[in-house]
């Protein structure tokens, strides 16, 4: 048997680590084309459950708005509310602090032109800044601030 040469060798050598880095590279390739159509998939995903938080939150928002502020008489208003508060929170919007008002006087309230801005301080927390006009009428005497 004749020995190889050494040049032959050295270029079997290099041949065969051509291959393996070309082999390599089209492996990461691949690896790079599923993990970018991982990343849409996930981006779509984020997207729409973000989406989903921000219009509940926001029509939590503007439901218990209307109803605190869109009212014919005084105990219309606490019954609308009640459902979405709690005791504490409940209480606390009473005028006294102790019970629901009773008067002979006409109280009416009506909100329009809201506006939210909603500030995200977490995940499962956001807060709101809300601008709208308030029209309430007392003895059929109205008033409308901002």
């Amino acid at each position: 048997m004749e020995p190889i040469p050494k040049k032959s060798f050295v270029l079997l050598i290099i041949g065969i680590d051509g291959a393996m880095v070309i082999m390599y590279i089209c492996s990461l390739r691949s690896q790079l084309q599923e993990v970018r159509a991982n990343q849409g998939n996930y981006e779509e995903q984020i997207k729409s459950l973000s989406t989903i938080q921000e219009s509940e939150t926001s029509k939590v928002n503007r439901e218990f708005l209307e109803k605190f502020f869109t009212y014919e008489e005084t105990a219309e208003r606490y019954q609308k509310i009640m459902p979405l508060m709690t005791d504490q929170g409940y209480q606390a919007t009473y005028p006294s602090g102790m019970e629901l008002p009773m008067s002979d006087e006409t109280v009416k309230s009506s909100m329009v032109g809201l506006i939210a801005f909603e500030y995200r301080s977490s995940r499962n927390e956001a807060e709101f800044f809300n601008e709208f006009k308030q029209t309430t009428q007392f003895n059929n005497i109205a008033n409308t601030e901002m």
